[in-house]
């Protein structure tokens, strides 16, 4: 897990405020230090854990009519965003707006072209792009990733997928779909180019982990490990 720098990211919760618009809220999260550390326990690990202060989560009912927290910004989860931070550069492509803390850092990235933001509901648009920097350089698009296609004949040099509210081994399947469909519009010209999705490593390594889980039931159908903790946690752990 890389370590976030120092100031990457800004104080979210001073930029973005409470507010509800339709299926799309942003809710402030105040922990003290185990709060901050219980936040970013994952698969049996405190990793990154939160100093005390006061966080965000972004709420969204899907299609389905389930609430899902989509993004937050405590530190294990922005630890999760700095390598598309540290590889954006040239035309950008990101599925998933969240609260938009990515973008800031890289709207300061003068190498960085442009960005195109594909986000499927225009409630979440509605409530982040008003806290977003004014720049000519992005654009966002309010439609499905699985649906939208890219201007002909145009390339990107770094593309990144965040759909997901956790860290679930079937999500592997959609990863895939999607990196099929957009590797054809990465600009393997350009020897830096980069495509990737949130958390794929390491929904990878929950899925082999389920599967060893599988192999090792007993004949008498007990599991003879230990059960995996917190095997598919979400994106704001603790409420």
């Amino acid at each position: 897990m890389n370590k976030v720098p120092v100031d990457l990211f800004p104080q979210m919760s001073e930029l973005v405020p409470e507010r509800a618009q339709g299926r799309a809220s942003v809710q402030h999260v105040k922990v003290d230090t185990e709060g901050g550390r219980t936040a970013c326990y994952v698969y049996g690990e405190f990793r990154n854990p939160s100093p005390p202060g006061t966080y965000i989560s972004l709420r969204v009912t899907n299609d389905e009519g389930k609430q899902e927290v989509m993004m937050s910004d405590f530190h294990y989860e922005r630890a999760t965003c700095v390598e598309v931070v540290e590889r954006a550069h040239g035309d950008v492509l990101i599925a998933g707006l969240g609260v938009g803390m990515i973008l800031h850092p890289i709207l300061n990235k003068p190498e960085v072209r442009s960005i195109t933001v594909i986000e499927k509901y225009q409630d979440v648009v509605d409530l982040i792009l008003p806290t977003l920097p004014s720049d000519p350089r992005l654009t966002i698009i309010t439609t499905d990733i699985f649906r939208w296609r890219p201007p002909t004949g145009f390339r990107y040099d770094v593309i990144w997928f965040d759909i997901w509210p956790d860290i679930e081994a079937t999500r592997l399947a959609e990863m895939a779909r999607l990196h099929g469909r957009f590797r054809p519009y990465l600009n393997r010209e350009n020897t830096a180019c980069w495509m990737e999705s949130w958390h794929r490593k390491e929904t990878r390594q929950l899925a082999r982990r389920q599967q060893e889980k599988k192999k090792s039931v007993s004949p008498t159908g007990r599991d003879s490990h230990a059960s995996i903790q917190n095997a598919s946690p979400t994106r704001l752990p603790t409420e």
